[in-house]
């Protein structure tokens, strides 16, 4: 297995570098450590780092972002924890520095720093004259940095934030343990779907080694539902549809939905899931239609490539679990549209 990471030459020049993983370490080639080392120094020189989680955060962006946040403190720096997001979910709320996460950005910063983001326009921050360190696991990464750690092959940005602690002979407090062991569980389903190996398992293993406590984990993320979203699963399972002979499910929220069951839009976050699990089915696809106008869509599927719908609209994600959003539209229109292509791709 090989992870990239790339830095950004000028404009139009950039340089990539390979390094081997094996099971249970880094087996690292020059360039792959100087990259790390690089990133980290860069760190390390910055007068204020702001970290960046991507907007509706998850437990990865969270779990990563967070991570940084306490091993970056321990060694002085002056750091701010941002994410434009007001309401952030409760689910994550167990985290170590999670109420110190800030929602306006500091006045003056030089470094930026984010986690588990494929696009810049995902951070909703302006552009400006300060660096930027880009660490992702998405194979549709824009590059968007002055150094890009972007590793397609794991399973979460948590896995690239602990082999960059690992090659900068990083110790791995209780804390940041608990917050790489999250954002690796959370973005695998808690280890159901990604491409896992030997590696992740080997990295789980070590940050519980280092603290982290997976029943107490599984416990705060899993099993903290809020009644409302219950009613938005009741909802999802009477008024789903089937497309294809069933191969396809659908479902379609609204605001006036999220109102008459009290849901929040953190509430609807994974219940996709549900309806991917259905024995027939091979892709589900949620539509749901924001505060501010326009539309999320979420796809899941258990083979197929559905980041290639998602490039299509501009969006990103893995092969598995990729999104965009639109403006103003006809939800039912987008969804046929949207299942119109899904039978394109595999009719190839």
């Amino acid at each position: 297995m090989y992870i990239r990471a790339q830095k950004k030459i000028d404009k139009g020049a950039s340089i990539t570098f390979q390094k081997k993983l094996s099971i249970i370490h880094t087996e690292e080639y020059q360039n792959g450590v100087y990259m790390y080392k690089q990133a980290w120094q860069k760190m390390l020189d910055a007068n204020h780092i702001v970290l960046v989680s991507h907007v509706r955060p998850d437990g990865d962006t969270l779990g990563s972002t967070l991570a940084l946040y306490d091993v970056l403190l321990s060694v002085g720096k002056k750091v701010t924890h941002y994410n434009k997001t007001i309401e952030l979910p409760i689910a994550y709320d167990f985290l170590p520095g999670f109420s110190k996460i800030k929602n306006v950005l500091p006045k003056s910063f030089d470094l930026v720093v984010s986690c588990d983001c494929a696009s810049f326009e995902r951070l909703k921050i302006d552009s400006g004259t300060y660096e930027m360190i880009n660490i992702d696991h998405h194979i549709t990464n824009k590059y968007f940095g002055n150094i890009n750690l972007v590793v397609d092959r794991f399973t979460s940005a948590g896995m690239v934030v602990y082999e960059l602690l690992k090659a900068n002979h990083i110790n791995i407090s209780k804390e940041s343990a608990t917050c790489l062991y999250t954002a690796i569980a959370d973005d695998t389903g808690f280890f159901v779907y990604g491409d896992m190996d030997e590696l992740t398992f080997a990295i789980v293993s070590q940050l519980v080694k280092c603290g982290a406590n997976p029943k107490e984990i599984a416990s705060k993320v899993k099993r903290r539902e809020s009644l409302a979203k219950i009613r938005l699963y009741g909802y999802m399972l009477n008024n789903f549809d089937l497309h294809e002979n069933g191969k396809i499910a659908t479902i379609i929220f609204t605001q006036k939905i999220l109102l008459a069951t009290g849901a929040t839009i953190n509430d609807t976050k994974n219940i996709i899931n549900m309806l991917r699990s259905l024995v027939n089915v091979t892709i589900a696809i949620m539509i749901l239609e924001e505060n501010e106008g326009g539309y999320k869509v979420s796809l899941r599927s258990k083979d197929i490539n559905v980041s290639k719908i998602a490039l299509m609209y501009n969006g990103g994600g893995h092969k598995t679990a990729a999104g965009f959003e639109v403006s103003f539209c006809d939800a039912t229109v987008l969804r046929d549209e949207i299942v119109e292509k899904i039978k394109r791709i595999d009719e190839q």
